[in-house]
């Protein structure tokens, strides 16, 4: 139990940052406790914020989420039910309405967006973020890829490296996958040979290519960078199109019609 409290605590100061926002909120929170007269508004932004918070730190509840449930890595996202920024806005416009000089509501306002400024970091410098290349936010070669394979008016199946499987759904529902996103978390525990194949150091061609086939594929993406045992064209998959980093080949035995 010592533990998950430790896990506990560490995910709220990860969760945090720098602590102003969160030292914001907790004193938006205490406000409202004391100054919230409108029952509804109370239960939204006080009651049910408190009681969030209590589960997330009684061992018990992190101990189920965390140790019989598996979640240990999403743990965090209990946080996001919380409705800081909600709760730290009504406080502030509600404190600001108390105050009767003009010049004195204008400098805790400024106090205030100084304080979120501050408090928080630009969402463009994270990692994660780089410029959109198209309107659909995907990579440009995902959206190339489906429309050289992509037959009006039918669905066609196809096998993706895994790097782009989860960009596949988002742009076109007419082209179907024979394993998604669920193979790549280890601990779901969910399997395919076909996945299983796809990501070996060298990919046996001719096993690729049989399973795919028992899937109904029409198209196998392989990564340029990815090694195979053979040509794909041996086994009757002809080269389609090709992208900088992508070539897909079709099926000669199985192409997809009108």
């Amino acid at each position: 139990m010592a533990e998950t409290m430790k896990h506990s605590l560490q995910t709220v100061l990860t969760y945090g940052g720098n602590g102003l926002l969160l030292l914001y909120y907790v004193v938006a929170l205490v406000y409202l406790l004391v100054r919230e007269r409108d029952k509804e508004n109370r239960t939204m932004m006080t009651t049910y914020p408190v009681i969030l918070m209590i589960l997330f730190f009684v061992p018990l509840f992190p101990y189920v989420v965390c140790n019989i449930l598996g979640e240990q890595e999403t743990f965090y996202r209990f946080l996001w039910l919380i409705p800081m920024s909600a709760v730290s806005a009504y406080a502030t416009i509600l404190f600001l309405e108390k105050i009767k000089f003009k010049w004195l509501k204008a400098v805790v306002g400024m106090v205030a967006m100084i304080c979120v400024a501050v408090g928080g970091n630009p969402g463009y410098q994270s990692p994660v973020m780089v410029p959109a290349e198209n309107a659909y936010q995907i990579p440009a070669e995902v959206v190339d890829l489906c429309d050289s394979m992509v037959v009006p008016g039918r669905e066609v199946e196809a096998v993706f490296p895994h790097e782009l499987v989860p960009y596949i759904r988002q742009y076109t529902a007419y082209i179907k996958m024979p394993y998604g996103y669920e193979t790549m978390v280890d601990r779901w525990g969910f399997s395919n040979e076909l996945a299983d194949e796809m990501i070996q150091d060298v990919s046996n061609v001719k096993k690729l290519t049989s399973l795919a086939r028992e899937k109904g594929c029409h198209y196998i993406v392989l990564n340029k960078n990815h090694y195979i045992d053979e040509d794909p064209e041996k086994y009757d998959f002809e080269v389609l199109y090709s992208t900088e980093h992508y070539i897909v080949y079709r099926d000669r035995l199985n192409i997809p019609k009108c």
